[in-house]
């Protein structure tokens, strides 16, 4: 075998500690899983063990809801849906009538404030004598007042809140106004001209009848409104109508007679007559200008020519190519040259007919010099009217320029005038343009707001809402009772599972002892059946009229899961020692009422199950229990042998469990620890260890007193029993402190009175649920 130690891994179920108790104490830590870190497993079984407290808190806040609810009084809920279109009453240009909606648009937020004022709330509360329903009456004596009130007036007269400013409203109407405007709601449909109002009353048909003319009034409201508004301004526009008429008259007669004085005369279509002049004249010359050059460009041809080379020139004139006449004197010409150089190839030149032809050729040839020249003389004609032309307009174009220039110097200050006359006209055209648009609105009986739906009567109030109500407060208590759970579990000290305890003392767990009651009366009956052969039915009602006694629970219901939590402790205690299994145990506790006692009996019980002669000691000499609980005489006991008044034969007495033997207490003596650590007393166990197989011994509590220190410094095992949810982490770890001198000796812990219901939660001990068993019966 190695020489080293084997180290205890937690969360495991090998535990070297049972051969090497005095390893290093894991510290405590919260409910963790196997792998040492918090699981979600953990969390569920928290609320498992504390599901009465989370129980709890969820029917206080369901309860609380539902009487709030049930108290409340049903509040209804109308609501109308108005259409708040843009104001087209006057005659607006085309784009304007078209135009895109822009965002910056606040005539819907006027409305909206308008539809929440105080002045349409008291329009609507006088038009339906508000001030006659029983439900907007103010309070009229302090008695009145509600608690929410009178909690309100206390809190503004501490901090002091500032009067709002006085209104000339009636003192009658200002808290109905108040109330009014309280209950009524505007809500605006985005991205649309559609706004919803609602009203809140106790009665449906009120609440409907009120929206109703709430809407009615604001549109009658915004009709009044305008024609008010139009009214004013006929009045306006009429005064300053006759004030813009006569401005405009005069500065009329001012330009005319500026215009007389200056002669500045204008044609039909509005343009000056000297300056039409300038540009006809401009034009015309303009044209002369490119006449006389297209006329100079021909003469240039025929000008500075010799005679006898100007026929020839004037051939290159357009005008002379383009003459009939010309063209057919040429024709002709050239028709007789062609018959004469016919005939010259036969006939001799004083031939008559080539004679004839002669004679023809040169009067043509005559005559078309004479055409040629007259085409010349009319080019030079032409061109000397061009030029001629030409002068005169430039010298009258000079002319009229001097009159333009000086007319102008007229006209700018025509044109001041005229600007004036045309912005006083244009000022009274518009007025008198508003004005009939004005006298139109005034008769116009149109609104561009209409109501989309009316209010109806509701069936069902919005408030309270019962449903929506009572789920939140079961959210609120699941909430608030998980949340409670969690804190009591984290301010809980006790040990709760066999694994924590392990972890706290670095002790072994020896085993887990469930809670009698927690296991409930039918989980009873086939153990009961086996244990006393009887029927099940039989066995049901004998449970349901005596009980079963926890002390003898091993002996008489041997196949029950509490006789089996015991067999697996004793299992667990003879194999605490690696050499030999230890004859005599003590059982011992940190403090009072954790099960010591009813361990004790059942381990020597279950001890004499195997067939092994078992006495069991009461040495808890100053509260004794095991005659009691084995029904037996406790006139003489173990405190009469220490004292020497009687033999130790004499006090042992045999119980009803077969081979269990037991030496009771006795009378209590007034020196007990004196009694216990006498040499006497350690030869009773050494003669109790030669006639039975085991001796178990109960003793006091480690942390009230010393007996158990000093008995176990005489025994071969200590067991330490817990109790679940009632031993602490600090009186666990003191009692092990306390037994540090007999740590060596300690077998390990039993955690005793564990909740089999909390079981799957804080141990997962497979006995809890019955798997290991399943169903019997």
């Amino acid at each position: 075998m190695s020489s080293e130690k084997p180290v205890h891994v937690p969360g495991t179920n090998r535990y070297p500690e049972m051969f090497y108790p005095e390893a290093i104490a894991v510290p405590a830590t919260d409910v963790r899983s196997e792998d040492g870190g918090i699981h979600i497993l953990d969390y569920w079984r928290i609320i498992i063990a504390r599901r009465w407290t989370i129980l709890a808190i969820l029917l206080t806040s369901m309860t609380v809801t539902f009487i709030w609810v049930m108290k409340q009084t049903p509040i209804y809920e109308a609501s109308a849906a108005i259409e708040i279109d843009r104001d087209r009453t006057d005659v607006l240009p085309f784009k304007d009538a078209y135009q895109t909606e822009t965002t910056t648009d606040d005539t819907l937020k006027t409305q909206f404030e308008v539809l929440h004022s105080r002045t349409l709330a008291r329009s609507v509360i006088e038009d339906l004598h508000l001030d006659q329903v029983e439900e907007f009456r103010p309070a009229k004596s302090g008695s009145d007042i509600s608690i929410m009130a009178a909690l309100k007036q206390s809190i503004n007269g501490f901090f002091a809140v500032p009067k709002p400013p006085a209104s000339d409203e009636p003192d009658t109407i200002r808290p109905i106004v108040d109330a009014y405007l309280k209950r009524l709601n505007v809500n605006p449909v985005r991205l649309a001209r559609i706004v919803n109002i609602t009203f809140e009353s106790k009665d449906p048909q009120l609440a409907a009848r009120i929206i109703n003319a709430h809407a009615e009034h604001f549109i009658e409201q915004n009709f009044q409104f305008k024609l008010e508004a139009a009214e004013r301004a006929k009045q306006f526009l009429s005064g300053q109508l006759v004030t813009m008429k006569a401005g405009l008259e005069k500065s009329q007669d001012s330009l005319q007679e500026y215009s007389q004085q200056n002669e500045i005369l204008f044609t039909d279509d509005g343009h000056n007559t000297a300056t039409e002049k300038l540009k006809e004249l401009d034009e015309a010359h303009t044209k002369a200008l490119a006449d006389r050059s297209a006329k100079e460009s021909y003469y240039s041809l025929i000008a500075d020519t010799k005679p006898e080379d100007l026929m020839a020139k004037a051939d290159g004139l357009p005008q002379v190519k383009s003459d009939l006449a010309i063209e057919t004197l040429t024709t002709r010409l050239t028709q007789a040259q062609h018959d004469d150089a016919g005939l010259a190839a036969q006939f001799e030149p004083g031939y008559l007919l080539r004679q004839r032809l002669q004679s023809q050729i040169e009067e043509t040839r005559n005559a078309l010099d004479q055409e040629k020249g007259k085409v010349v003389k009319e080019v030079e004609n032409e061109y000397r009217a061009a030029v001629h032309n030409e002068n005169t307009l430039a010298k009258e174009l000079d002319q009229q320029k001097e009159v333009v220039n000086k007319i102008n110097q007229n006209i700018i200050q025509y044109n001041i005038r005229k600007g004036e006359v045309d912005s006083n006209k244009a000022l009274y055209d518009g007025l008198l343009t508003k004005l009939n648009e004005a006298d139109v609105s005034s008769t116009l009986h149109a609104s561009n707001i209409r109501i989309v739906d009316k209010a109806e009567t509701q069936e069902s109030p919005i408030r309270p809402k019962k449903t929506v109500s009572m789920l939140l407060s079961l959210m609120i208590g699941l909430a608030l009772g998980t949340g409670l759970a969690f804190f009591q579990d984290y301010l809980d000290d006790s040990i709760k599972s066999s694994e924590e305890l392990t972890r706290l003392v670095g002790l072994p767990s020896l085993g887990i002892v469930p809670r009698l009651g927690s296991l409930g009366k039918r989980n009873y009956g086939s153990y009961y059946k086996l244990a006393y052969g009887k029927e099940a039915e039989t066995a049901s009602k004998d449970l349901q009229t005596t009980s079963l006694r926890v002390e003898l629970v091993t002996h008489n219901a041997p196949l029950s899961m509490l006789a089996e939590a015991y067999r697996s402790i004793r299992t667990s205690l003879l194999l605490s020692s690696p050499d030999h299994p230890p004859r005599t145990v003590l059982i011992t506790s940190a403090v009072p009422s954790e099960g010591k006692t009813v361990t004790a009996i059942n381990t020597a019980i279950s001890l004499s199950q195997t067939g092994a002669r078992v006495v069991i000691v009461d040495a808890d000499m100053r509260k004794p229990r095991i005659h009691a609980a084995l029904s037996l005489d406790n006139t003489i006991g173990l405190s009469a042998v220490l004292t020497g008044s009687a033999n130790l034969k004499d006090v042992i007495q045999e119980s009803e469990v077969p081979n269990l033997f037991v030496v009771p207490c006795g009378v209590i003596p007034p020196n007990p620890g004196e009694l216990l650590v006498s040499a006497r007393f350690r030869q009773i166990l050494e003669t109790l260890g030669q006639f039975f197989d085991y001796v178990v011994i109960d003793s006091p509590p480690i942390n009230n007193v010393s007996d158990s220190r000093m008995l176990g410094q005489l025994c071969d095992r200590i067991v330490i029993v817990a109790k679940a949810f009632g031993t602490s982490r600090h009186q666990i770890r003191q009692a092990v402190d306390h037994m540090a001198e007999s740590r060596k000796r300690i077998a390990g812990m039993v955690l005793n009175d564990v909740d089999a219901k909390r079981g799957s939660y804080y141990s997962s001990q497979y006995y809890y649920s019955g798997r290991y068993y399943g169903k019997t019966g």
